[in-house]
């Protein structure tokens, strides 16, 4: 979801040999972190606890905390991008032992806190949603945001702006989340789209899909 998680050095080759690259605990925190972000989002739940478990273990294995302060982060996003209420507790406790500008401005974008100076810090796709939610233009925002091809983005930046969304927004982001599968997100639209009728036929369609996805 996030590019520290992706921009890992390459396997070193040496000769015609091939040799065993000394980060590998990077490589496999990452593909952990990545199986854990797609089972967490189509309500995985045993699966998703696994991939993380995995991915904080193999990060653990360096005094550098880059890369677990990263899943911290990634964590807490996923959790915000669903409704679920975190306040990056676990990357706060160790913030300070990195003084990484780059994470500290995507920890203040995903809790609604980031200055507009700290906005060039933030991976580019974020950059122009966060300028115009920070102006408060949501019009704008809402441009930007269906404008993020990255679907995890996406659902993050929908989430930090649904109390300023409409309807058919609201479809789109329950249309793409069905698309990928991701039953988590696509509940918590259904949720929302489900807070903002008065319509009674809608109403009773919503309710009908949610009890349905439920439905063991």
């Amino acid at each position: 979801m996030m590019k520290y998680i992706l921009l890992l050095s390459l396997i070193l080759f040496s000769g015609c040999s091939l040799k065993t690259a000394p980060n590998q605990w990077q490589y496999k925190s990452a593909n952990a972190f990545s199986s854990y972000t797609k089972n967490f989002l189509s309500d995985n739940h045993i699966l998703a606890e696994n991939d993380l478990s995995r991915a904080i273990e193999h990060a653990k294995k360096s005094a550098d905390f880059t890369q677990l302060a990263t899943i911290y982060l990634g964590e807490c996003a996923l959790n915000i991008s669903v409704g679920v209420e975190d306040n990056c507790t676990k990357y706060t406790n160790i913030q300070k032992l990195l003084h990484n500008k780059e994470l500290d401005a995507y920890h203040s974008f995903i809790t609604m806190s980031i200055r507009n100076e700290d906005i060039k810090l933030l991976p580019q796709h974020y950059q122009a949603f966060a300028l115009s939610f920070n102006k408060s233009n949501f019009k704008k925002a809402r441009t930007k945001m269906l404008q993020i091809q990255k679907e995890t983005s996406l659902l993050l930046c929908a989430s930090l702006l649904r109390n300023h969304l409409d309807k058919k927004t609201r479809k789109k982001i329950i249309e793409k989340a069905s698309f990928y599968g991701y039953k988590k997100a696509v509940l918590f639209w259904l949720d929302e789209s489900l807070k903002n009728t008065s319509d009674l036929g809608e109403v009773k369609n919503i309710e009908k899909k949610i009890s349905i996805l439920k439905t063991q």
